[in-house]
């Protein structure tokens, strides 16, 4: 069996930080994110796949596609919501996008022109698509945007998910398999 996980998060702007990834809380969280990416593989996940954000699905794919440097068992699956999707980011980040979408396994696309719930509907692609799903998420900051929805989503689906608070870096299990169910 192939086991597949979604990578969701909130946008950079639901961060006390923003976008500025030298913040040592952003650090931080990268390096929670990385650790629980391993813990995944360790338990027998080989593919990922992200909804292609500017915020947890670019930093998810770039640890990714550092671990397939020395595992090509690994896959990174890219969803993104329609194709002009960076037209308006900043250059640097539009560099990293294309170099994340040139280094990637599969590349997807939802529609080519923008459409309402683009984002949510790629981050449900990904999610149904998967066996488990990490999301860098804080349920306390919920105000109904794609990834509260997808979140749900996930939930009503019965995937595992594993949450990872942004600030607190507290993972919260939900869904998850008890041991007796394991046995």
């Amino acid at each position: 069996m192939k086991y597949r996980c979604a990578v969701i998060g909130q946008p950079p702007m639901r961060f006390p930080w923003g976008f500025d990834e030298e913040d040592s809380r952003c650090c931080r969280m990268k390096l929670e994110m990385a650790q629980h990416i391993l813990e995944l593989c360790q338990c027998g996940v080989t593919e990922f796949q992200v909804a292609c954000d500017p915020g947890v699905g670019l930093y998810a794919a770039e640890i990714i596609n550092i671990l397939r440097e020395k595992d090509k068992s690994l896959r990174l699956v890219c969803v993104i919501p329609h194709e002009e999707q960076a037209t308006k980011w900043t250059p640097q980040l539009r560099e990293r996008y294309f170099n994340m979408l040139a280094g990637c396994t599969e590349l997807n696309c939802i529609d080519f022109h923008e459409q309402p719930d683009a984002q949510l509907l790629a981050y449900q692609r990904i999610i149904k698509q998967s066996t488990v799903v990490l999301a860098v998420y804080d349920p306390d900051l919920a105000d109904g945007s794609a990834e509260d929805r997808a979140v749900a989503y996930a939930l009503v689906l019965g995937r595992p998910v594993m949450l990872i608070h942004p600030e607190t870096l507290k993972i919260k299990r939900l869904n998850m398999p008890t041991e007796k169910e394991n046995k």
